[in-house]
């Protein structure tokens, strides 16, 4: 009788889900050639939902029936469609049509004058964080059409020659791409660029990829910057491995990496600067007449390799390390717990068994930043890898300003819900700032505190004064296109706190191990100031490692970690 129960109420259940949603398809056709056109977009707009047809015009997707919004079809080089979705859904197997545009030439004037061949967008290959692009579910719920890309600076007068990309991973056979590119409007891509269909496939597992673009004839004017993104095709999987692909990328606020999910659905904006750049003929014009001062920067190498936008990856590693999360930290169901706070709801996991180890990652980071650490942490400890708020999957129902004293309040609140008290915690830069504050406010709960890339106040004195200034720049164009956002409340934090003094923090009783690289953005003067102000502070300079070394030397900084928090 019970199984019979179970197995109605299973059939009831696949009723349900399947009178929820509708399977759309059709065939997207030339309607001057009646000829299929080949991945043309499919997408709700305005929704995550949609498609890129096969190479003979054909698609399908499932859409669930409250969505009623019209799907837009569209390709380079015709007009897109709008097709309610009620004739869709009653239509079987649609025919949509899209009108050819009029190629109109741009003039091409021939001029006497120096050519100069250009890079624009970032050059270096390191790989402290990967953008992922794609991973497979199945072909009734595909991720064909996700996007993504960067907002490229350039000259008023060029032709684009070539885009590089670089590829952190790809565990396909093949993968073939789209390139697209928009105009920016309030620091976002807006409109798409009238440009021939420029599509490539990759086949390499890692390293810069070259798409040629001399033969499109890419003259651009009057754009001082471009969106550019590439567009998920079609892949071709390789029996045993995972699917998945990831591009380069640093985190960085202030730059942002722009993805969305389907061809209509809205951008998603990351704090993060992806390993994309072009190569281009410039033209010097009226409009764009470079001093003496300007010419003679470009021609150095330098400059080629580190533009003005990119000075804060003097201080990042070059190693190009590929970290490609195959546990899933920071994404794993079975390790995942979420705890409503004050205004937010945070998210963390728990690994291992043993003293507790709270980790508190850097500012814009997730639980996935401390990838290479957990799982060693976690055979001696047990390590709560907690998300900060509005960070990773922790979320903020707010608008005010992020503090570290807030940060800490949530610490607090989390490991009272836990009944946790003398917690041993990891802290790497803002993640560090945050667990002084809580040993400062806080004491009883603070058992060893070990900080990585901390700083006491945001001044020249304790930021390397070329960082800081970036990061300013930064916070004025974020704050030009909102006030309120989590972008801006993030870099606002960066330059306005904390505010903390070094008598301030001379009664911290903890044991306090003060970590830094090298090459760190913290200055190593600031980080030795620090550990003397802490009565039982202990200085480690990491050599030839950055800010990032966590992920830099991961076994050197595993291992002084576990030495200072073993149990005595």
């Amino acid at each position: 009788m019970r199984a019979a129960f179970l197995l109605l109420l299973l059939c009831c259940f696949r009723f349900t889900l399947f009178a929820q949603t509708a399977r759309l398809q059709g065939t997207v056709l030339d309607a001057a050639t009646h000829q299929p056109i080949p991945f043309a977009s499919v997408g709700v707009a305005g929704r995550p939902f949609g498609t890129v047809a096969d190479s003979a015009g054909r698609f399908r997707f499932h859409l669930p029936d409250s969505v009623q919004h019209p799907v837009v079809v569209s390709s380079v080089g015709y007009a897109p469609a709008t097709v309610p979705t009620a004739s869709l859904r009653t239509a079987g197997a649609a025919v949509i049509q899209l009108k050819p545009l009029a190629q109109r030439l741009g003039t091409v004037t021939v001029r006497p004058g120096k050519v100069r061949t250009r890079t624009f967008g970032r050059t270096s290959s390191s790989t402290l964080m990967t953008a992922r692009l794609y991973t497979e579910p199945g072909l009734l719920s595909d991720g064909l059409g996700k996007e993504q890309g960067t907002i490229v600076p350039l000259t008023l007068d060029c032709r684009l020659r070539d885009v590089h990309l670089f590829v952190a991973f790809n565990r396909f056979r093949a993968v073939t791409f789209r390139l697209l590119l928009y105009r920016v409007r309030n620091g976002r891509p807006a409109e798409p660029l009238s440009h021939p269909d420029i599509r490539f496939t990759v086949t390499q597992s890692r390293g810069w990829v070259k798409v040629d673009l001399l033969p499109y004839n890419l003259y651009l004017q009057d754009l001082k910057e471009v969106a550019v993104t590439v567009q998920w095709l079609r892949s071709e999987a390789q029996e045993g491995n995972p699917k998945a692909f990831g591009l380069a990328a640093v985190p960085l606020p202030g730059h942002s990496i722009f993805t969305r999910d389907k061809s209509q659905a809205r951008w998603q904006e990351t704090a993060g600067y992806l390993s994309i750049y072009f190569t281009a003929d410039t033209y010097q014009t009226s409009r764009n007449q470079p001093t003496a001062n300007e010419e003679a920067a470009a021609d150095t190498p330098e400059n080629y390799a580190l533009p003005d936008s990119l000075q804060y990856t003097r201080f990042v590693s070059q190693s190009g390390l590929p970290l490609t999360n195959p546990q899933h930290y920071g994404s794993n169901p079975a390790a995942g717990h979420h705890l409503h706070v004050r205004g937010g709801r945070l998210y963390y996991e728990r690994y291992g068994k043993g003293q507790p180890l709270l980790l508190l990652h850097g500012n814009g980071q997730s639980i996935a930043a401390f990838q290479l650490q957990i799982a060693e942490l976690a055979r001696q400890f047990d390590v709560i890898a907690l998300d900060t708020r509005a960070q990773g999957r922790s979320q903020d129902f707010t608008t005010q300003d992020f503090s570290y004293e807030l940060f800490a309040d949530d610490v607090r609140q989390l490991l009272d819900t836990l009944h946790l008290r003398r917690v041993n915690i990891l802290g790497w830069s803002d993640g560090g700032n945050t667990a002084l504050s809580l040993a400062l406010h806080h004491p009883e709960y603070v058992g060893r505190l070990a900080i990585m890339g901390a700083n006491l106040f945001p001044t020249s004195k304790a930021i390397e004064p070329a960082v800081l200034a970036q990061f300013q720049r930064q916070l004025q164009q974020v704050q030009s296109r909102s006030a309120t956002s989590t972008e801006t409340r993030l870099v606002r934090l960066l330059v306005q706190e904390p505010h903390f003094t070094l008598p301030q923090i001379s009664p911290i009783q903890a044991p306090v191990l003060v970590l830094a690289g090298q090459h760190d953005v913290i200055r190593e003067a600031h980080t030795r100031a620090i550990a003397r102000a802490l009565p039982n502070g202990r200085l480690l300079i990491l050599e030839g490692a950055t800010h990032y070394a966590p992920q830099e030397m991961p076994a050197a900084f595993n291992q002084e970690v576990l030495q200072f928090f073993r149990p005595r």
